[in-house]
């Protein structure tokens, strides 16, 4: 009887490559992001991300529970990614593709044939994120829209919002501000 032994390749199905991809696009993630998004084998996933911290591809800052590219994005996590991150968590099983986006979209994603952009906006940039938006061509994108607090809502104008949203990067927990501002929690 032939025993073979299984590269850490086989062992991880090639998931150490899109780990790395995720961190290196977004910089910055929480822990349990990471692990949300490779939720079948989470087991599996913690062995990886110690593996990658010893061989220091990434950076683990366990006071703040993030996973980091460098040591420049531990030092000032990117908080409105990291929210961001939380909205598309929640079409996890419908999403295609998703990728960071251009200032001030924080990230894109497709689901079948729809295109989204997650949009992150800081207490008092409402007006330059309006302006900025403003600004650009017209896009077919559907626009989700984080808020630090609900009051924003009123503030923003811009095209293809189809919702607020507000996170508690605490728990993970999305509730969406439908246009009309009626709560609705996933």
């Amino acid at each position: 009887r032939e025993i073979t032994m299984k590269t850490r390749n086989e062992i991880y199905q090639g998931e150490g490559a899109q780990l790395l991809r995720f961190i290196t696009t977004y910089h910055s993630l929480q822990y349990e992001q990471v692990l949300r998004l490779f939720s079948k084998n989470r087991e599996s996933i913690k062995s990886l991300i110690t593996s990658l911290v010893k061989q220091k591809r990434i950076i683990y800052d366990k006071e703040n529970g993030l996973l980091c590219d460098s040591q420049e994005s531990a030092n000032n996590p990117d908080y409105g990614m990291i929210a961001s991150f939380w909205v598309l968590l929640d079409f996890k099983n419908a999403i295609v593709y998703h990728t960071d986006g251009e200032f001030p979209v924080k990230l894109n994603f497709f689901s079948k044939d729809e295109w989204y952009e997650v949009l992150y906006v800081p207490q008092e940039q409402e007006y330059l994120i309006n302006h900025v938006m403003e600004s650009q061509t017209k896009s077919d994108a559907k626009r989700l829209v984080v808020l630090e607090t609900e009051e924003q809502a009123a503030k923003i104008h811009i095209t293809g919002v189809i919702a607020f949203c507000l996170v508690d990067s605490s728990t993970g927990s999305v509730v969406k501000l439908i246009l009309d501002v009626i709560l609705i929690s996933l």
